[in-house]
């Protein structure tokens, strides 16, 4: 292997490094984010729940309202049922007192229908403000251990940005310019070793004379803009 190619190689391998960094760098903001985004999420649960909660009680309490009245209706009916001035009246006092029984059951199930499914709400709200909690507290944890590695992850950063810039120096300056977008472009990927003699980003073979070329030590670009080298002397 050239001392080009192995320059090459060396660069390549410390972008490749550097972009691990970098990647690690930013995915503990990005978790970070994430992780809040989902407990924002299900706080705005927590209080459509508890909006349901407040609905369901005012439910509720509109039934038991609605159940006094009729059982007030119920006992007035039946103090009428005793003065009745004939059998007419009579009969038509208990068919109404029994219609209005039959009416007061129906919304005695309903208030208790309406008390279950308050309790069911509560017992929601509770078992999301409990995962609330639980997620604040990984969330807690997961910052602090991001932010304990942030400092290294940043001295790594920079001592690599500084082998790079010396790698660097292998490539002859007119291409600078050139390896400079494609770097921007392509980060890490700007760079591709020749396996099989193809190209292993693209996979489009060279030509022989081309892979002479580059054994040599000599700095081609392939078709898809990259800069390749030969990694070895296979």
């Amino acid at each position: 292997m050239s001392s080009i190619c192995a320059g090459m190689k060396q660069l390549h391998d410390l972008r490749i490094k550097l972009r691990e960094i970098s990647d690690q760098l930013e995915r503990g903001p990005r978790q970070i984010a994430a992780r809040k985004l989902t407990i924002d999420k299900k706080k705005e649960e927590v209080e459509a729940l508890k909006a349901k909660v407040k609905q369901l009680k005012m439910t509720a309490d509109q039934k038991n309202l609605q159940l006094k009245t009729s059982e007030a209706r119920i006992y007035d009916l039946n103090g009428k049922l005793n003065i009745a001035a004939n059998n007419r009246e009579y009969e038509a006092l208990r068919s109404q007192i029994a219609a209005d029984t039959m009416a007061k059951s129906v919304l005695e199930d309903e208030i208790l229908e309406a008390l279950e499914k308050v309790d069911g709400a509560q017992m929601d709200v509770k078992k999301h403000e409990l995962e609330i909690v639980a997620a604040e507290a990984d969330l807690q944890k997961l910052a602090t251990d991001v932010e304990s590695k942030t400092a290294g992850l940043n001295e790594r950063a920079t001592a690599l940005q500084a082998q790079v810039a010396d790698a660097e120096q292998i490539l002859p300056p007119d291409l600078l310019p050139q390896y400079r977008r494609l770097v921007q472009a392509y980060g890490a990927d700007a760079l591709a070793p020749v396996i099989n003699k193809s190209c292993s980003e693209c996979y489009v073979s060279v030509t022989a004379q081309v892979y002479l070329e580059l054994r040599a030590g000599k700095v081609r670009f392939c078709t898809c803009g990259r800069l390749m080298y030969v990694a070895d002397d296979v």
